[in-house]
């Protein structure tokens, strides 16, 4: 990970993951993938199985 982007996966760092209702609506989410110039593209429902997030 470089410094200042965002953990992919928070809660592997014990860090809580939020997502709003609209996130959640959606087939496919892209988010970066801890460095300033890589993406990861996945369908939801994956990334909720995965991360656990907690709905805002």
């Amino acid at each position: 990970m470089q410094i200042g982007a965002m953990p992919t996966f928070g809660n592997l760092y014990d860090m809580d993951v939020f997502v709003t209702k609209g996130l959640a609506e959606d087939e496919e989410i892209a988010f970066n993938a801890g460095s300033h110039t890589e993406l990861i593209k996945l369908e939801y429902r994956d990334f909720e199985t995965l991360v656990k997030p907690k709905m805002l």
